[in-house]
């Protein structure tokens, strides 16, 4: 490819692939049935993905794969065949999140492009020069990153880099959210997320005990869809190759109508109507945002009046006649048999499609903006609502049409020889590809009418149906002869089926016995299973160290020096190990080891690819948000010298059990409030309607309230990223000599905002519990405890 930039479109089906094809897409990607992170979009049967991809090389279009959930050991040997099936029938690329798949394809397939999913939560250019180094080819950007992240990283690395242009939003950063896992079971890491931020919610502020309405809607954690149109050109000039369009679960129409529209914008020498494309595209919208690549935050980013498509603006309520069940409309656009009609009120949205359309007491198929109509509406209205298209009908038929048959035009060439006494031989040419039709036909002396140039090259020219166009033809004719024109049909068929192959078969690819997949078949041991502590703050962390803790993790690097100096004083000999939380810029991780060095600390807890370049040359440890669930992704950091691994919260003790792991390098978080969304998003300041760096969050504790009464906490961190806390506590007490006979050798207490008593509890709970030094009370207590909102989490049940 040429160009410097694609359009990548989305295709949930073979019908949306056509679409983006049809509509000018430089690359799809999409899914098998296995190992896809959209379980629900219909995906390929490992037949249709063979004939998506002969369908698309043809076209010139390439197709990137997606094997982006995280994989579980007894899945691998699946795994393996899928990817050498992928391998043989020629994938461009696939798209990965599991570290563990990443390090077996890489070291298997070496001639196999390998993309960073999304889900491998990017957020710094420290982050893809990591994954660049592992031999990766491009790397999908973090939704968080902004235009000038990507022009550093387009600097500083040679990558390519995948951006998401146009389509729906996650609110987390995508991999790191676990609110669907954690409350349904439903693991968006797996690829079937039930998306809970698309539920209403209500802010709480937990020290007032006060309940806030917001004016904006109740959708608190609900993003508009992410619209780069008009900013395109910039997106590309800032470095971005890739341009995603998100949408594997959206109908085809969708994907035509948005491929078109950014094609068209890209097209140069062409005068282009945006405002008309921008109004095309809002037939699929929740309100448009540029997104934090654009630096759009706060209510600019959000859709809390409504998750659903808002389509767009069609008029006003004239009237209601509730006997007829008829609503009266002046349009301010056009309205068609057909179209879908909704009104939006604070508490509820109305609508429905408008089976009958009347003007001046006449069926009509269609009314004009300007005119007044009436409809069917079942949903009583009033003089003066708003109401609003979401399905238009006519424009639907338009974009279907665009996809119903071929529309590409690959220009070639053609050259026929037909002589006396001699076989006709044809070639036919797309400049790049040639082949040959070497027939035992041979041409006969005319008895009436002899064939002539004219009649040959028509008969040529009919590539109708195939994605070819006639732009030249060379006929060598003697003149006088005869051939009847099925054979010059014949042999037009047969050259285009021809060149569908040569264009189709991209590689050369034999199958590749899988080699050794990792995994280290180890001896089960087991040790006594050591303590590890989670403090927030320098109270928190005090109140550890009188406890008598020896590692404590350190959440607050802007206190952390303050935390150093108050250990110091104390007298504390053990450890403090600063966890380095997964927004951190890329400035401020240089800041933070410079940091370091100055307190001389020598070990770091890291979330992120990008912190072990970063902290090169100090002992770190693997956060349990690095998704670490098979034991290939646990070898790949073991290999690569990490003093511990914490395992995924989504894993289960049977999974657990089925792992090879080493006591002395794993852990696992035990005891706490769970983070279950990451975001660089302020839910507090935007309800409340105030601006970044508010400081309500110093003053009171906040948390949001679902439909079920469930409390999910707040958290302040890093310049005003938010975490959402699950609204249990993790509390694994009652695991802990199975998790040891399992092989996990230590086991965190996750602190947030604890007293120091209830820290001083929770602990001397989880020390009398190992030796069964435990009171009848102190069980009691436990049970009491475990009523008040505890979970064991995924422990007993895990993610399918």
């Amino acid at each position: 490819m040429n160009k410097n930039y694609e359009i990548l479109a989305p295709a949930g089906s073979f019908e949306a692939l056509q679409a983006a094809v049809q509509n000018g897409a430089d690359a799809v990607y999409l899914s098998g049935k296995d190992f896809g992170a959209r379980k629900f979009a219909n995906n390929f049967t490992d037949e249709e993905l063979r004939e998506a991809i002969k369908y698309c090389h043809i076209r010139d279009v390439e197709v990137y794969v997606t094997v982006n959930t995280l994989v579980l050991n007894h899945e691998f040997e699946r795994l393996r065949r899928y990817i050498d099936f992928l391998y043989i029938i020629g994938v461009d690329a696939v798209i990965v999140q599991d570290m563990g798949v990443l390090d077996y394809i890489r070291k298997t397939y070496s001639d196999l492009e390998i993309h960073c999913s999304t889900q491998m939560s990017v957020q710094t250019v420290e982050d893809i020069k990591y994954l660049e180094s592992l031999g990766v080819s491009r790397v999908v950007l973090g939704r968080e990153m902004t235009i000038e992240d990507i022009r550093r990283a387009q600097k500083e690395t040679s990558v390519q880099l995948e951006v998401f242009v146009h389509g729906a939003l996650c609110i987390s950063v995508s991999g790191q959210c676990l609110m669907s896992s954690m409350i349904g079971g439903r693991s968006g890491n797996r690829g079937s997320c039930a998306q809970p931020c698309r539920q209403k919610y209500t802010l709480y502020n937990t020290a007032k005990k006060e309940k806030y309405e917001s004016v904006k809607g109740n959708y608190l954690l609900s993003p508009k869809d992410l619209y780069t149109l008009d900013e395109i050109k910039t997106v590309i000039e800032a470095g971005a190759f890739s341009l995603k369009i998100e949408g594997r679960m959206k109908r085809p129409e969708y994907v035509a109508t948005v491929v078109r529209a950014y094609r068209l914008m890209l097209e140069e020498n062409k005068a282009v109507d945006v405002p008309a494309l921008e109004k095309e595209l809002k037939i699929f919208n929740r309100g448009f945002t540029k997104g934090h690549l654009l630096k759009e935050s706060g209510s600019k980013l959000m859709s809390m009046f409504t998750p659903a498509n808002q389509g767009y603006y069609l008029g006003k309520v004239v009237k209601y006649d509730q006997k007829r069940r008829k609503a009266t409309l002046s349009l301010a656009a056009d309205l068609n048999h057909n179209d879908e009609i909704q009104i939006r009120r604070k508490d509820e949205t109305i609508g429905g499609r408008v089976e009958k359309l009347e003007h001046k007491g006449k069926v009509v198929k269609k009314c004009p903006k300007g005119q007044v109509c009436e409809v069917n509406f079942k949903h009583v209205c009033n003089a003066g609502e708003e109401v609003y298209k979401t399905y238009d009908e006519e424009f639907m038929k338009l974009s279907r049409q665009t996809f119903g048959g071929e529309t590409l035009e690959i220009p070639v060439s053609i050259e026929i020889t037909i002589k006396r006494g001699t076989n006709i031989v044809a070639s036919l040419s797309d400049g790049k590809n040639s082949v040959t039709e070497e027939t035992d036909i041979i041409p006969q002396e005319a008895m009436k009418r002899a064939i002539t140039f004219e009649d040959v090259k028509n008969q040529l020219a009919k590539l109708g149906g195939s994605p070819y166009r006639l732009e030249n033809i060379e006929v060598d004719l003697d003149e006088g002869l005869s051939v009847p024109l099925k054979e010059i049909n014949a042999i037009r068929r047969s050259l285009i089926e021809k060149l569908d192959f040569k264009r189709s078969v991209k590689y050369s690819r034999k199958s590749k016995q899988p080699k050794a997949d990792g995994r280290i078949n180890r001896q089960k041991e087991a040790r006594k299973i050591e303590l590890t502590y989670s403090a927030g703050n320098v109270s928190q962390l005090a109140k550890l160290i009188e406890l008598g803790a020896t590692i404590i993790y350190y959440k607050d690097l802007e206190t952390l020096e303050a935390a150093v100096q108050s250990a110091k004083k104390r007298g504390f000999k053990g450890k403090i190990i600063p966890e380095i939380f997964r927004l951190t810029s890329d400035d401020d991780l240089i800041r933070y080891k410079s940091l370091l060095r100055k307190l001389e600390l020598d070990t770091v807890l890291i979330q992120s690819y990008g912190h072990i370049n970063a902290f090169a040359g100090l002992e770190v440890i693997a956060d349990y948000n690095l998704n670490v669930v098979n034991d290939l992704a646990y070898n790949f950091y073991l290999h690569n010298n990490f003093a511990r691994v914490s395992l995924s919260p989504e894993l289960n003790l049977s999974q657990i059990s089925a792992m090879n792991i080493v006591p002395d390098k794993t852990e696992i978080l035990g005891y706490g409030y769970l983070p279950v969304m990451v975001m660089k998003h302020c839910v507090i300041s935007t309800t409340l309607n105030k601006h970044k760096n508010c400081g309500l969050c110093l003053q009171d504790s906040y948390s949001i309230i679902d439909k079920m009464n469930e409390s999910f906490k707040i958290i302040r961190r890093y310049q005003c990223g938010t975490e959402i806390h699950n609204s249990k506590k993790l509390m694994l007490l009652e695991y802990l000599r199975t998790l040891e006979s399992e092989g996990v050798g230590y086991f965190r207490l996750n602190f947030v905002d604890e007293t120091p008593d209830e820290i001083e509890l929770v602990v001397d709970l989880h020390r009398k519990y190992f030796p069964s030094k435990l009171t009848p009370q102190e069980h009691k207590l436990i049970d009491k405890l475990k009523k008040t909102g505890m979970t064991s989490g995924h422990l007993s049940r895990g993610i399918s």
